[in-house]
């Protein structure tokens, strides 16, 4: 569920967060598309003229499978389905709570995992992003955690003059559990918090009013290897959901089609 907490946890948070941590990540093992570094988003298309389509959108210097993807052809850039990539956070993301963070069930001093809202080169360092998105076709655009498994508690949230939490699954996930996007066509980016390590599917919905077309909304599940590298990556039996709702299935097919603008570079948040 949404909520604030105050100033010098979010400061304590974000100056961990963001400090130079040790080691390399984890070497991959056994699933495709292992992301362990560089720039992404998690990113949204009108498909089709009239279908919503989440995916990832990798930047230039996003490291997948151990290699930099570099430039892509013709400005081209890289588009995956969420079922083709495990992203890695590996024990560069791991630190000690500087204070309690009760959205993820820690005491100060309990390991947290953190990929954080500031740039750190040994993690992938993630956006959720509209922007290819027409901002003026769109009246309203959200993006909510509609289903979760894993084997501790998830949090999006992100760290200033206080910290917001968009997403938690503490305690269970409803319908307040909604990033809501003021700026439409624009990116920004969150911490991805994670109290133990594991495998965690992120169940998202992206769900938009269209001027013309009404409502659209696409599901996908994302996934996070925290921790070393499972071999194989597979899901924690224990799931939540929306009522009503269920994990929806995703294509198979990865993606590689011109989207809006240029290949991304990475940039500090």
């Amino acid at each position: 569920m949404s909520l604030r907490i105050g100033t010098q946890t979010a400061l304590a948070i974000g100056a961990i967060a963001a400090f130079g941590l040790r080691g390399g990540p984890a070497a991959s093992a056994a699933f495709e598309n292992i992301y362990s570094a560089g720039h992404a988003d998690i990113g949204v298309a009108l498909e089709d003229n009239d279908e919503l389509h989440l995916h990832y959108h990798f930047g230039s210097n996003a490291v997948l499978n151990g290699a930099v993807l570099g430039p892509g052809l013709d400005d081209e850039a890289y588009e995956y389905d969420p079922s083709e990539v495990t992203v890695l956070v590996s024990d560069d993301a791991k630190l000690s709570a500087p204070v309690a963070l009760p959205f993820l069930g820690l005491s100060a001093g309990d390991p947290v995992w953190i990929l954080p809202q500031s740039n750190n080169p040994l993690l992938p360092f993630v956006g959720i992003a509209t922007e290819e998105l027409t901002s003026g076709d769109w009246s309203s655009f959200s993006f909510s955690l509609t289903g979760f498994s894993g084997p501790g508690a998830f949090a999006l949230f992100q760290t200033g003059l206080g910290t917001t939490v968009f997403w938690d699954t503490i305690d269970g996930i409803d319908g307040t559990d909604v990033l809501t996007i003021g700026s439409i066509g624009g990116h920004d980016h969150y911490n991805f918090g994670f109290s133990t390590e594991g495998v965690y599917d992120l169940t998202i919905t992206a769900t938009g009013t269209h001027r013309t077309l009404g409502t659209l909304s696409d599901t996908a599940t994302f996934r996070f290897n925290v921790g070393p590298l499972a071999s194989p990556v597979v899901p924690e039996p224990a799931s939540l959901a929306m009522m009503g709702l269920g994990a929806v299935g995703v294509l198979g097919s990865v993606l590689v089609r011109r989207a809006r603008g240029r290949v991304e570079e990475e940039t500090a948040a």
